[in-house]
């Protein structure tokens, strides 16, 4: 009833219909692209590339994925509903290469900005990594270059 009630309001991202775990990853890592102002097109290209990686997805489907994404999480009141898709799709280790790969979006122009770790590390926390964890990945994907 709770869940019908938060669709009629208009409160219920539409991530769970369409898109699913990709739609979400991808919305999570545009919100850390975001957060310090600027969307570059190192960071623009470093996300499809996650998304085709990770996914397995044609170049195509990560560039459309990433458009529904942005309107998105444009239009979300809050980053819950996509974290939430993540933490009921994946176990502790898969959710940990989630951040591995915000930490590669964040990286990508080789400067990760306060705004950036923060924005990640909120999200990290809402998708249960630990802190430890979180920066242990931090540090792997700096040393990756």
């Amino acid at each position: 009833m709770f869940e019908r009630i938060t669709e009629i309001l208009g409160l219920k991202a539409d991530t769970q219909k369409d898109g699913g775990l990709a739609l979400a990853t991808a919305a999570l890592l545009v919100q850390v692209s975001k957060a310090d102002g600027d969307f570059s097109s190192a960071e623009r290209a470093r996300l499809t590339d996650c998304l085709t990686d990770h996914f397995g997805l044609a170049h195509d489907a990560a560039t459309e994925i990433l458009t529904r994404a942005e309107t998105e999480l444009a239009d979300a009141p809050s980053l819950y509903d996509f974290t939430r898709v993540v933490t009921k799709e994946l176990d502790q280790e898969e959710r940990q290469e989630i951040v591995r790969l915000l930490w590669r979006v964040a990286n990508a122009d080789h400067h990760i900005d306060n705004f950036e770790a923060n924005a990640l590390a909120k999200i990290a926390g809402l998708l249960g990594v630990a802190t430890h964890d979180r920066i242990r990945l931090k540090h792997e994907v700096e040393a990756e270059g």
